[in-house]
């Protein structure tokens, strides 16, 4: 086996203790900015690609990755030079991972969650060799740093795992925009840092055996260290942890999953009171030798009541302020999904579906994508493939129409890798078919499996939903099938299609005895498994010669 690719990645250097000791009192005075610029030009020091670079301490970059998504740094920011923080921070964060790799920056020892586990005061930094910076040579003591953003304040303590995390920031996708956008930059870093993380780790193993081709069994250790296989292994909970990872990646803002993912930082969702700490400007005049006092003499009860002129003079309304009059307005803006969508509609990136926008979707098909490798790779350390994907079935197929068409077989996102996407067809299919559909010994999906087994079937029920689902999952398998040059044009294939969209057309129950939302979703239903089914005729026609069109 030829091993993987290896990015070229600086070697990395620790830095000196006083300037190790300068960005601690910038942190630890409240000096963001000046600290996180100075890691970041020892960082990109060096005008050599070869030369060592000096990497952040694991202190340092849990800092970043908290600076990157508490309210204090973003929401709730009480100036523009402290929110830049939080950009400063990302920027450190994947630089770091870009220049060094995270086995050399130690983001297995920086990413540490310790809810359940004393501070990160006693974290150890590994130093690597120059010459090879993924083999530490030596652990020293880094300085703890002593404020709560570092300690008790920080996403490493607050959140009870990784999952915790990934849940929470997912309920955002759905409920909380504004906080989504500052999680959705978190968990876009943390998928890049566990899949390079991964990569590495996947290079080690088949360096190892190419360089020990005798050995009988390999080394999977560096495998099973991985950051990934770390958070698998840690997931909180007395039972049903994989399922629990499961129901973390696809938490969709419900009041199950919101009291099971809570809100990671305390009062999370508050925003800041922009005016709180502004003088209150007075709207009338104030004139003491005649008596005109304007609003000093109105409570903050009486504001928006008629007030009488001291000289009975017409009542004037005291004018409320513009907190009072947008209170409630921003305030904790709920999006409300609606579940009425049209199945021609492309949704753009910053509309939503029931699982959140776009990049929500991606995000989370990534980590789907990153869990079957852990699964493929360590199947006794997780779990086998084939339950992995039975459980990814479990929570996909009963998704609404438009938000399973985009997680399962859309090509506008892709976080799943073309295998993975049609491992996961197959199983669908399975479970959304009848139970006499013809058995195959065929390992992996070709075009006999996919005219004999697929093609030519209807749903096990009769609803039109579930009909128009097997349509989508058969569009992805045919597009997978097609683009890697394994489908062709042959008489069997028209038939098996043919044969299918009428099975499915008449499997689709036309009853109206329904109430009105199951009959919503059934009409809705019929309308992707008319456009589904076109979709997969004009597919199939584009493989035969134009003049055969």
């Amino acid at each position: 086996m030829a091993s993987p690719k290896a990015r070229k990645y600086r070697s990395a250097k620790a830095l000196p203790y006083e300037l190790s000791q300068h960005c601690r009192i910038y942190f630890e005075e409240k000096l963001y900015n000046q600290g996180l610029n100075l890691l970041l030009s020892l960082l990109s020091s060096g005008t050599v690609s070869s030369s060592p670079a000096f990497i952040p301490s694991p202190q340092h970059l849990a800092l970043a990755a908290t600076f990157l998504i508490h309210p204090s740094t973003t929401t709730r920011a009480k100036s523009e030079e402290i929110e830049q923080a939080s950009n400063l921070a990302l920027q450190l964060l994947q630089q770091t991972n870009s220049l060094v790799g995270p086995l050399a920056a130690n983001f297995d020892a920086a990413f540490t969650f310790t809810h359940f586990t004393k501070s990160r005061g006693g974290l150890k930094r590994h130093h690597g060799d120059p010459n090879n910076p993924t083999e530490p040579t030596a652990d020293i003591d880094t300085e703890a740093l002593r404020f709560d953003l570092a300690e008790s304040g920080s996403l490493w303590s607050r959140a009870e795992d990784f999952w915790h995390a990934v849940g929470w920031a997912f309920n955002c996708s759905v409920l909380h925009p504004k906080r989504w956008r500052r999680w959705k930059l978190w968990l876009q870093f943390m998928c890049e840092a566990l899949e390079d993380d991964w990569a590495e780790r996947e290079r080690q193993v088949a360096e190892s055996k190419i360089t020990s081709p005798s050995k009988s069994r390999v080394n999977l250790q560096p495998l099973k260290e991985s950051l990934i296989v770390k958070y698998i292994t840690a997931a909180s909970g007395v039972s049903g942890q994989h399922r629990r990872i499961l129901r973390a990646i696809f938490a969709d803002g419900s009041s199950t999953a919101a009291n099971e993912f809570r809100e990671v930082f305390q009062n999370e969702l508050k925003e800041l009171e922009k005016d709180k700490d502004k003088p209150k400007k007075r709207e009338a005049d104030v004139n003491i030798e005649e008596e005109e006092y304007g609003d000093y003499l109105i409570t903050s009860d009486e504001e928006g009541d008629e007030v009488s002129s001291p000289h009975g003079e017409r009542p004037k309304r005291a004018k409320r302020s513009r907190t009072t009059l947008t209170r409630g307005l921003n305030a904790n803006e709920d999006l409300q999904i609606d579940p009425s969508y049209r199945s021609s509609e492309v949704l753009s990136s910053d509309q939503t579906t029931y699982l959140g926008d776009l990049s929500s979707l991606y995000l989370r098909q990534r980590l789907l994508q990153l869990l079957s490798r852990v699964s493929h790779a360590l199947g006794k350390v997780f779990m086998p493939l084939g339950d992995l994907y039975h459980l990814f079935v479990d929570f996909i197929r009963h998704l609404p129409l438009p938000t399973f068409q985009l997680l399962v077989s859309s090509p506008v996102i892709s976080g799943f890798a073309s295998e993975a996407q049609t491992t996961l067809g197959e199983i669908l299919l399975y479970a959304l078919l009848t139970s006499d559909i013809p058995e195959s010994d065929d390992a992996y999906l070709n075009q006999d499996k996919l005219e004999r087994c697929y093609l030519p079937y209807a749903t096990n029920n009769t609803s039109a939903v579930d009909n128009a689902k097997v349509s989508i999952v058969l569009e992805s398998l045919v597009r997978n099938l097609a683009s890697g040059g394994l489908l062709h044009a042959r008489p069997s294939l028209k038939q098996a299609l043919e044969k299918g969209i009428m099975a499915r057309a008449e499997a689709a129950d036309t009853d109206t005895k329904k109430g009105q939302i199951k009959q919503k979703a059934e009409e809705m239903g019929w309308l992707w498994l008319i456009e589904s089914g076109e979709r997969l005729t004009y597919m199939v026609e584009k493989l035969y010669p134009q003049e055969e069109n």
